[in-house]
């Protein structure tokens, strides 16, 4: 390049628009054309922001760069390793890069002013350390170890319900803060937020951020301010948080790591369980994965020697796990609650203890159906039943959110329409009919995120006796009183169309019968199902994840599902049935003809229509790239992406690792 020649950069546009552009640099912008920092560029008839990546020696072929048109930011607004993995996350899940950037900022940012480093605050210490069982000093010792050191390393912290994990993560994010160094938490739902917030609150003082969607968009931008000037260093927070710009990072922790809430299912479709042990490899520190139930994907990088595994075997004090009985609802009558479970809950109530039901549905009733005619109230733009919500007097969709009053008839022939199944509003309705004196309360994701939080406090607090929920209730919280649980249906989520049903369900078992008998006093947990003989809830009732994990392994290798291979969803969806169809078929006969011609050992599972065939008003095929490694899915999707530019008019999504198959 001669001196006349411009300077060259690429530039990630904030749009959603794959790759990176080239753009000349103006001597007068020189200075402060860096990497990491925005600036303002022509993009077609319109002048857009962006992100400059890198320089580069020469323009691609037949590309006339044109000029940057301005600098925006003094500094880089986000750390040099976050930067870089952005970058790589917008690779591994072919996305807009631009988009990915944007994903890490607060929308109220979307033109800070620049930002300056201000002098750390020494932290505040509030409650004091607890002491550790011998099993918590070695896992948190081991931890501690790798962050003293400084290195990239991937724990998977197994612990039973009640055994402690947190406390072993406190001692950890103490030890890198002592070494001047920030910690990323990592928690699935913002219901167990506050919960956390308080405990590390009142261990860290103000050097916790929350940064969650359940803020406001002010708030969560005055909290990102705190952790990039340094006057935060512990993030706390949902997913997103994988993207907080703590610098120097020196530990990453994923509560509850085998959550599926980790996993975005819409735009940028990241999963941050797997991006926190991709930005603990930038930043060079360790990564702590923690779940009573590991996901066998993590086990399975445990047994391949990709992560350290660390155990909590006991609970706190050695108290026990609570027994756990499965009621055999073959040949039952109708009742909700079944003998055995309003038995337990009467004598629970009558001890002054408390007790959490639990029913992953929630509304009163599943739908509405006409026994006359058959008919069953359905939503328009989806191929799913309505909701019954008595409390709003109103059928949802759960999908689309359309919303509409309850029909006293049949809209076909006239006739009465009646309810089927039932939800957590019929749950809380059931009890407080059975039991009037009791204090009952529900807990799903109809209540609101403040509400959430409040029911939380009351029930903390024991001024609410009998606790109704969905998954909400039960994920990580600590009620001594509970000497309870009832599952009122355990079936639900098994016949789902997915390989990772069984799973799903053991999980969710274990992690509420866990939530019984962590206080003084013994739990017990009773669980209400049609398929007793299941294995996820044999294993369940027997709190042995070890046999599960076996048996759900060698099922998963012989059918070749993950994590003995990989996978990438292909999602397409159009407003017209018969286009959406085409452009499926389309993308998976250039699929197979890619294998054919390429001899990749990979398979293309599919088109077909989606489970739920029509969402939003538009009908849904996909196809499943499977492959034994990553490369060749990738090679297999970025043939498909450039192919679905011509598919016709349709939208396609490419989900990397998928969670959900519907």
């Amino acid at each position: 390049m001669s001196t006349a020649d411009p300077e060259l950069v690429r530039v990630a546009v904030l749009a959603p628009v794959r790759g990176l552009f080239t753009y000349a640099v103006p001597a007068a912008l020189s200075s402060g054309v860096r990497p990491g920092r925005r600036v303002g560029v022509p993009f077609g008839r319109r002048r857009l922001a962006g992100f400059v990546v890198d320089r580069i020696a020469a323009a691609p072929q037949g590309v006339v760069p044109k000029d940057v048109l301005e600098v925006l930011d003094e500094a880089p607004l986000l750390p040099e390793s976050l930067f870089r993995f952005l970058l790589w996350t917008a690779d591994y899940y072919l996305h807009p890069p631009g988009e990915v950037i944007k994903a890490a900022l607060p929308a109220a940012l979307a033109n800070p002013p620049a930002l300056r480093r201000k002098v750390r605050a020494e932290a505040t210490v509030l409650e004091a350390p607890r002491p550790l069982t011998p099993e918590q000093g070695v896992a948190a010792a081991t931890v501690s170890e790798a962050v003293g050191a400084g290195c990239f390393q991937s724990f998977l912290l197994h612990g039973v319900t009640g055994s402690g994990k947190t406390e072993v993560y406190l001692h950890a994010i103490e030890r890198t803060l002592a070494l001047g160094r920030g910690a990323i938490v990592l928690v699935p739902e913002i219901g167990l937020t506050p919960q956390l917030e308080r405990r590390f609150r009142g261990r860290f003082g103000r050097e916790v951020a929350v940064l969650h969607s359940g803020t406001s968009r002010g708030e969560r931008a005055r909290e990102w301010r705190r952790l990039r000037n340094g006057e935060a260093r512990v993030a706390i927070g949902v997913r997103a948080a994988v993207f907080a710009p703590v610098e120097p990072l020196g530990l990453i922790v994923v509560d509850e790591e085998h959550d599926p809430s980790f996993k975005q299912e819409d735009r940028l479709c990241y999963h941050a369980r797997d991006m926190a042990v991709a930005r603990a490899k930038f930043a060079s520190c360790p990564v702590l994965l923690g779940s009573a139930t590991p996901s066998l994907e993590s086990l399975s990088n445990v047994e391949a020697g990709r992560y350290r595994k660390l155990e909590l075997r006991s609970r706190i004090d050695d108290r026990q796990l609570p027994p756990v009985d499965l009621i055999d609802l073959s040949g039952a009558d109708r009742a909700l609650l079944h003998e055995p479970l309003l038995r337990a809950l009467g004598e629970t109530l009558g001890r002054g203890e408390q007790a959490i039901l639990f029913l992953n549905r929630r509304g009163h009733a599943g739908s509405l159906a006409c026994r006359a005619c058959g008919h069953v109230e359905g939503c328009p733009d989806c191929s799913v039943s309505l909701t019954q919500h008595l409390a709003r007097r109103r059928l949802l969709c759960h999908y689309c959110g359309l919303s509409r009053p309850i029909p006293e008839r049949c809209p076909v022939c006239g006739a009465p329409l009646v309810p089927l199944g039932a939800g957590t509003e019929k749950v809380e309705e059931e009890v407080a009919r059975l039991f009037p004196a009791a204090r009952v309360a529900r807990l799903d994701s109809d209540v609101g995120a403040a509400a959430i939080a409040s029911t939380l406090r009351a029930f903390r607090g024991q001024e609410v006796d009998v606790l109704v929920g969905t998954q909400v209730v039960a994920k990580g919280h600590d009620f001594p009183n509970v000497t309870l649980v009832g599952v009122v249906l355990a079936d639900t989520g098994l016949a789902l169309p997915d390989f990772r049903a069984s799973e799903r369900s053991f999980q969710i078992l274990v992690q509420v019968a866990g939530r019984a008998g962590r206080g003084d006093r013994a739990g017990r947990v009773l669980v209400q199902t049609y398929h007793p003989a299941h294995p996820a809830l044999v294993h369940a009732a027997r709190h042995d994840y070890a046999a599960f994990a076996s048996e759900e392994l060698h099922r998963r290798r012989a059918l070749g599902w993950p994590p003995y291979s990989r996978l990438c969803a292909v999602r397409v969806d159009g407003k017209s049935p018969v286009s959406t169809e085409q452009a499926a078929r389309r993308l998976g006969a250039v699929a197979a003809e890619r294998i054919r011609q390429s001899r990749l050992r990979a398979a293309v599972l599919g088109p077909a229509p989606a489970p739920i065939e029509r969402l939003r008003g538009r009908s849904r095929w996909q196809l499943l790239l499977r492959a034994t490694n990553h490369a060749a899915v990738r090679s297999l999707a970025i043939e498909l992406q450039e192919a679905a530019d011509d598919v016709g008019p349709v939208r396609v999504v490419f989900d990397m690792d998928p969670v959900s198959m519907l």
